[in-house]
């Protein structure tokens, strides 16, 4: 039996609900299956029966030597991935742009970081980290405990995990595997990239790509390099011990779709194949596209470089004249994420749209400033946060050493982390999103916190 089944069924019991939570089931819909640990519905943090099951039913989906179901997001799989792999005080490598749940869990732990810095391209999007980058940051930071790589990145582009996963191997280093973006992987030869098969833990976020609702995620682990106990132990720790019964059945409803869908792949490749083709001859905005190999096909990367609009530009237009919600909108370009769930109408309204306003702009060159830009670690990010602190203006910061984490948000990737000397190239990178309209975190209006 499924969690879905388990709870379907429990909802049509006579039994009375003298436990949590407190709306007893009273209310229609979602409430109905919304429970607590009682009989029958088993325990996240102890599965015995249903929860088992259906992380059992993962692992064998997906090929893992073990899954583990999580209601807090990858955020918590980051956490707690890194949490198990390394003590206090060991070294490990984060690729730069990294979610900032990776930097948050290092700080936790007390470890010494490592960058791993990838190159940009043209659009100024990260691409993905190469076995050259991490052998540069190994030789310059020395051999680590693990490594954190992010595949696919919040726009797409694959790591070679493969080769990445040999390289880390004969040196006994944990390769951790942030696939926040790619729980889609490897479920048709059209979305390549999927790391089970190599990498010693993935993280990945079902609610991104997948029918499942905000927060559901998974952790999986492959080989014997990970201590399971340890773990578990993590998720105890940083995932709630009222975990959500609503999203647990959403995700057990997920593997029932993964394990019959249809003709729901194939459609899905179809709608975005007729897509690239119509999109393939705008004149002023450009619709990327790369091998599978490289990024993912679904991540559709609208580009406004040669246009004379700014991306955030093209995602208010999409917004209030056409209806269209897209992801993220940067300096240079819009992200328009798509899944299997997407329908073929909303495809054509993106089509439309786009060749509707690529027929009124004109030729351009948008600019967008230095973002790949390389900070002086002072002291580790654990230090800086529990150092006293003080605010300073952003335009006296130069120099400071920052105790915050300023980010852009999506996707969450720092500009700045604790521990690093503020620089005028980041402060630039600022105000250029700021006036740009992008979403900048971890700044209070226009001071930041420094270390005293």
């Amino acid at each position: 039996m499924s969690i879905r089944d388990a709870l379907e069924k429990y909802s049509k019991s006579n039994m009375y609900p003298f436990h949590m939570p407190g709306h007893k089931r009273q209310l229609p819909g979602e409430y109905q299956i919304d429970m607590t640990e009682v009989d029958g519905v088993d325990d996240l943090h102890d599965p015995k029966t249903i929860i088992a099951i259906d992380q059992k039913r993962m692992a064998k989906l997906y090929g893992a030597d073990e899954s583990f179901i999580l209601v807090g997001g990858s955020t918590v799989g980051n956490l707690s991935a890194i949490y198990a792999a390394c003590n206090e005080n060991e070294k490990i490598l984060i690729q730069r742009n990294s979610h900032k749940s990776v930097y948050n869990a290092a700080i936790v732990r007390h470890q010494s970081v490592g960058y791993i810095y990838p190159a940009l391209d043209e659009d100024g999007i990260y691409q993905a980290a190469t076995l050259e980058q991490i052998e540069y940051a190994i030789k310059e930071n020395g051999i680590p405990k693990a490594v954190v790589i992010t595949s696919p990145t919040y726009e797409g582009y694959h790591c070679n995990i493969k080769e990445i996963a040999e390289f880390c191997h004969a040196k006994n280093i944990i390769l951790i595997v942030d696939q926040a973006h790619g729980a889609h992987l490897g479920f048709h030869e059209s979305f390549r990239g999927g790391a089970l098969a190599d990498a010693d833990i993935v993280v990945q976020s079902l609610h991104k790509t997948l029918p499942a609702l905000t927060q559901t995620a998974a952790i999986h682990v492959c080989g014997k390099r990970v201590d399971t106990r340890r773990l578990r132990e993590a998720l105890d720790i940083f995932e709630t011990s009222s975990p959500s019964y609503v999203l647990m059945n959403s995700i057990s409803r997920c593997l029932d779709t993964l394990e019959n869908p249809g003709d729901s792949w194939k459609r899905y490749v179809d709608n975005l194949e007729d897509f690239y083709r119509a999109c393939g001859e705008l004149k002023h905005l450009q619709v990327n596209r790369n091998e599978p190999e490289i990024r993912d096909p679904g991540k559709i990367i609208i580009s406004t470089k040669s246009s004379n609009i700014t991306g955030v530009k093209l995602a208010e237009l999409l917004r209030d004249n056409y209806e269209i919600e897209t992801e993220l909108a940067s300096f240079s370009y819009v992200l328009a994420m798509t899944s299997f769930m997407d329908t073929e109408d909303g495809f054509e309204r993106l089509k439309k749209a786009l060749i509707e306003i690529d027929g009124e702009l004109a030729a351009g060159s948008i600019k967008f400033p230095q973002i790949n830009i390389h900070p002086e670690k002072v002291i580790e990010p654990w230090e800086a946060k529990a150092k006293d602190q003080q605010t300073v203006k952003l335009n006296e910061a130069i120099g400071h050493v920052s105790a915050a984490m300023v980010c852009l948000y999506p996707p969450g990737a720092p500009i700045i982390v604790p521990g690093e000397r503020i620089t005028e190239e980041a402060l630039e990178l600022i105000d250029a999103a700021r006036e740009t309209k992008i979403h900048v975190t971890g700044i209070d209006k226009d001071a930041i916190s420094v270390v005293n």
